[in-house]
């Protein structure tokens, strides 16, 4: 099978009005439904008061219902006595009425008794026989809410296309509405393709990973007001793929497929829309990054969005094409996201000719606010989930300079960084973090190796770097750090060979180790070399990561800390001692974040549970 190569390659804005050129993006229709199934729902009218809210002025607080001008001298030193002449219960009618130096009894929520204005709490009182001894004045209005104060006859509360809420369900019902119009909410078949993948929970093989999109996309199809249906994994296959758009356009109102949309070999999905009605394929390829090899079809009036396979090209895609769409058809406003300007934490280069959408994260600095890019690539499913937004970098725009400020398009939910922090992984660093979270202090922390650590620290891009080296003064010495960086702590950890029963290190075997350019990762293989020859080594990026490679292998020797072999229960022999460093640039040790870390790590407390480390 010979290679395609994409159509004409448009705009998102040109994608979005091609497809709309083809199938009009309208409401399905609109239902009436009980309030007890409309969470969630989007209404499908504007919602105007009938009635005022509350429909009568009410006490808002247990006491008595007085004149408020007849309370004007009263105080502690000079009480009024007021005449009590009846009391009204909340939910009962009351034909009673007040005059000067009278008063009532009344329960909070009951109907305020005619020549009343203000209702004095109980515990300012006193009682003497039919008497209320009043203790303090009171201003018009004190303890009622008056007729329509919440909401006024008239009044429009809610607007089409909202969605519901709790809060608004119960103002709903407050309002007498026991039942809701709105709008039909549309089917979305989702699949996901390719030979690589396996729905989560069975068993990940060698060459496979699991499913990520279907699930992600099916949370989104959800958030724009419509219901998923999952069609599950297909395979590379042209029947199998052309099956599955079948099945979706029998059963739902628009189709989201990921994967198989490039231009390569086993990429079929462009090809699948051949007979199956018009107008079929309309967009293949976006003049985006990330999010190429997109492609919009129709078949009839049902909508089909065909995902880049990688995660964050499809979640970005779908952001800004699928997101808008589906709001259409399913009746819900479209939100028009919050932006920031920041400015950017390194300097940035950008394909020109392709509009680049990168993910970046926010964190607190000197210089206010900054935005981090997140260079994980197209397919780190993470880099979505630790962004604050993202920077939209227009097609003629090749380099974007470090501080130069950028319009930040920020999701629902940001977590602006009060520290980075960077380097090797240990023990000693879960300790930190614990206690820097428990303090109120919003970390982002990637323990990657000391080298990556490193060149994130002389970018400025994070600010607290661990560095775990053999226990001599000299180890930090072999590395470039940038002239502002202190070492603000240094912690003894004990790291042994660990292993599964008898095992033990010898010649042939195989060993799990830091990745290269983690602080102790020569270190170790040089003490490797004096003990055993011809072994095999993997690498790995935590100790966790470790730990779980001894289970399940049973035949490896892996590098731990003490502590976890203890942990876990492995047998061990003694591999070397280590310290684990903390640098950081010293303007931080004079900001809140920088004190409060540097007395977590003087605390008593603080070195006790590092004892057993």
């Amino acid at each position: 099978m010979s290679r395609s190569i994409f159509k004409r390659l448009v705009t998102v804005d040109e994608a979005l009005n091609a497809l709309k050129g083809h199938v009009k993006p309208l409401p399905l229709g609109i239902e009436e439904v009980k309030i007890t199934e409309t969470y969630g729902r989007i209404l499908g009218e504007d919602i105007v008061a009938k009635i005022d809210l509350p429909p009568f002025s009410r006490a808002i607080v247990d006491g008595y219902a007085v004149r408020a001008i007849a309370t004007s001298f009263a105080s502690e030193v000079n009480p009024v006595k007021f005449k009590v002449v009846g009391r009204v219960y909340a939910g009962e009618g009351s034909s009673l009425e007040i005059k000067e130096k009278e008063c009532i009894e009344i329960d909070t929520g009951a109907i305020l008794p005619r020549g009343a204005d203000a209702v004095v709490r109980v515990e300012d009182t006193s009682i003497d026989g039919d008497y209320a001894i009043i203790h303090s004045s009171l201003g018009k209005g004190s303890g009622v809410a008056t007729m329509g104060s919440d909401v006024y006859n008239g009044q429009l509360v809610m607007e089409k296309g909202e969605g519901l809420t709790a809060e608004k369900i119960g103002a709903l019902a407050g309002l007498g509405y026991g039942r809701i119009k709105v709008f039909l909410r549309p089917r979305v078949a989702i699949f996901s393709t390719g030979n690589e993948l396996l729905e989560p929970g069975l068993e990940l093989s060698p060459s496979k990973i699991y499913d990520v999109n279907q699930y992600s996309i099916g949370a989104l199809v959800q958030s724009s007001g419509c219901i998923p249906i999952y069609l599950g994994v297909k395979i590379d296959n042209f029947e199998e793929i052309r099956g599955a758009i079948v099945e979706g356009l029998n059963c739902a109102d628009a189709i989201v497929m990921s994967g198989g949309t490039s231009a390569g070999v086993s990429d079929l999905a462009y090809k699948v829309f051949e007979g199956l009605g018009s107008p079929g394929l309309i967009v293949h390829g976006i003049a985006a990054k990330p999010g190429k090899p997109t492609i919009l079809a129709a078949i009839g009036d049902k909508p089909i969005f065909g995902l880049p396979g990688f995660p964050v090209s499809a979640l970005t895609m779908y952001y800004l094409i699928v997101d808008p769409f589906l709001r259409s058809i399913s009746g819900k406003k479209l939100e028009t996201r919050k932006t920031l300007k920041s400015g950017l934490a390194t300097r940035h280069i950008s394909e020109r000719g392709r509009r680049e959408y990168l993910p970046v994260f926010l964190k607190r600095s000197e210089k206010g606010l900054v935005a981090v890019p997140i260079l994980g690539g197209s397919g780190a499913i993470a880099s979505l989930c630790s962004a604050d937004g993202i920077v939209e970098i227009p097609e003629n725009i090749e380099l974007i300079e470090k501080d130069e400020r950028v319009k930040v398009r920020l999701f629902p939910q940001v977590k602006v960084a009060d520290l980075v922090m960077v380097g090797d992984p240990s023990p000693v660093s879960q300790l930190v973090l614990s206690e820097l979270r428990r303090s109120g202090v919003r970390v982002r922390s990637e323990f990657r190796g000391l080298e990556h650590g490193l060149a994130l620290i002389r970018s400025e891009t994070a600010d607290l770097l661990v560095a775990c080296t053999p226990e001599d003064e000299r180890a930090l010495n072999l590395y470039d750090f940038p002239s502002k960086i202190a070492k603000i702590g240094s912690f003894k950890m004990d790291m042994v060979w660990a292993f599964y029963g008898e095992g033990a290190l010898s010649s042939g075997s195989t060993l799990v180790l830091p990745k290269i350019g983690s602080g102790l990762r020569a270190h170790a293989e040089d003490r490797i070399r004096k003990m055993a020859k011809d072994f095999k080594v993997i690498e790995v990026w935590s100790y966790d990561a470790a730990v779980d490679q001894i289970l399940n292998r049973r035949d490896i020797v892996a590098l731990l800390p003490l502590r976890m072999a203890k942990k876990y229960g492995l047998g061990f022999v003694e591999a070397f001692p280590t310290s684990v460093n903390y640098l950081a640039y010293e303007r931080l040790l004079s900001t809140r974040v920088g004190k409060r870390l540097l007395r977590i790590m003087k605390s008593e407390d603080f070195r006790s549970a590092l004892a057993p480390i």
